[in-house]
């Protein structure tokens, strides 16, 4: 009787963050409807501005608990391997899944964009009634992306994984560098052997005070996530959708059957896994990285939500996932691939299958140096262009709906971090197979 009411706790959960997310929809567009984004002054701003900060506390407690919780968990689960060479088979299996999903998820964005060919036979006019222009935006142009290559980009991730300072990477909240640092110290912390048990034991106490952290954030997150939503159709509206419908459609539909098609068929076949039920028991963090549009935000409930509610051995989770978050970029890969076709198309460029060939390895290839921040495709998607020998002026004419659309392959790459973890643990026999509480 105690689990069933645990289990239905868990799908209230589900349901009044789905609920709020609903409810902001509709509310900021109606807002944005009868006040328009262009409201500085006055009670409408300050209730905008409420929405604003209240959305922005939500996702600033996130943040706060990352780096206690990666660092503690990722400590945890390596000096729980026991032997450290299962390191190693895990990292590699790991690494494999992703650059195999990530190419997938280009490939499936190239075959759509060149069905569907969303750049012809749009609205110039729509275009320019919205403001759309072909400017680089400054975020984009200050990263020298025209100067810098994808091999480039790969070899300063793999560089810049190594701390100079860890308390540094730790203050910034450099992910891939606190995962290196951490695994270099517990691997030291396993050689050293029991004379590091007491400083294991705290650093566990630790994990289990993230734990119980995030289940408490949790508590108010429908009610954060509704204010966050709403925040954002205020200033999103739906004018933009209209005049970019065609093409963010083909993000989106190449989004929903990488999603729904070519990662649940790697759950059933390699994980042996209903992907019915890890979609069930993930449900509260997808909802999160759509509303928050961070897959390091939402790090700390998809780390909860595996472990708890989908079975997967913290030890497989721990690890799995905050490399997911930093160079797992499934939903992010795609868009590229999609985004410099219409861009080429926009343009009247037209691009041989050798150019294509060139976006498909460099966008698989690029969103690996993606950050886990919101907007950290644009930056990526600048490479892409210059691999293809386009102006970085491009990116310019999908602003207008690149936030809505960062939500949707935040939360495809949040999806693909998770069922990295269900393969790899099917892999390394680390999953219950009896269904766990859904609280």
């Amino acid at each position: 009787m105690e689990e069933t009411k645990k289990k239905k706790k868990g799908l209230d959960l589900q349901w009044k963050i789905l609920i709020g997310i609903v409810a902001g929809i509709v509310l900021g567009i109606t807002y944005n409807k009868l006040f328009g984004p262009g409201v500085t002054s006055g009670p409408i701003y300050v209730q905008k501005v409420f929405f604003g900060y209240a959305g922005d506390i939500f996702i600033r407690l996130l943040r706060m608990m990352i780096v206690p919780l990666v660092f503690a968990s990722i400590f945890t689960a390596v000096v729980n391997l026991g032997d450290v060479r299962e390191l190693g088979k895990i990292g590699g299996k790991t690494v494999a899944y992703y650059m195999l999903t990530t190419a997938l998820a280009v490939l499936i964005g190239l075959i759509l964009v060149n069905i569907i060919h969303p750049g012809k036979g749009i609205d110039k006019e729509a275009l320019a009634a919205l403001n759309i222009t072909a400017e680089v935006p400054e975020k984009v142009s200050d990263q020298g992306v025209g100067e810098r290559s994808a091999t480039i980009i790969i070899i300063d991730t793999l560089v810049n994984m190594i701390p100079k300072n860890p308390a540094g990477a730790m203050a910034k909240g450099d992910v891939l560098q606190i995962i290196f640092f951490t695994i270099f110290f517990a691997i030291m912390a396993a050689m050293v052997g029991r004379e590091s048990d007491t400083l294991s034991n705290v650093i566990h106490g630790l994990d289990l005070i993230m734990q119980k952290s995030v289940m408490a954030v949790m508590i108010i997150a429908p009610y954060c996530i509704f204010f966050l939503v709403t925040a954002i159709f205020m200033d999103l509206g739906v004018a933009a959708l209209s005049a970019l419908g065609k093409y963010a459609l083909t993000v989106m539909l190449g989004l929903a059957i990488h999603a729904a098609i070519t990662l649940p068929l790697l759950v059933l076949i390699i994980g042996r896994y209903s992907p019915i039920r890890l979609a069930k028991a993930l449900s509260p963090a997808i909802l999160t990285a759509w509303s928050t549009a961070s897959s390091a935000a939402t790090l700390p409930i998809t780390m909860d939500c595996l472990s708890r509610r989908a079975g997967v051995d913290k030890k497989i989770g721990n690890f799995v996932l905050p490399l997911g978050a930093t160079v797992n970029m499934d939903g992010t890969a795609l868009y590229e691939s999609v985004a410099v076709i219409f861009i080429a198309e926009l343009m009247g460029i037209d691009l041989t299958i050798g150019m294509q060939v060139v976006i498909f390895i460099t966008a698989t290839l690029a969103a690996i140096g993606a950050a886990a921040i919101p907007g950290a495709g644009l930056v990526t998607m600048g490479i892409v262009l210059t691999a293809a020998g386009m102006p970085l002026d491009g990116i310019g004419l999908i602003l207008a709906i690149d936030r809505i659309l960062d939500q949707f392959r935040t939360a495809v790459n949040v999806w693909g971090d998770a069922t990295a973890a269900v393969v790899v643990g099917r892999m390394e026999n680390a999953i219950t197979d009896v269904e766990e509480e859904m609280a």
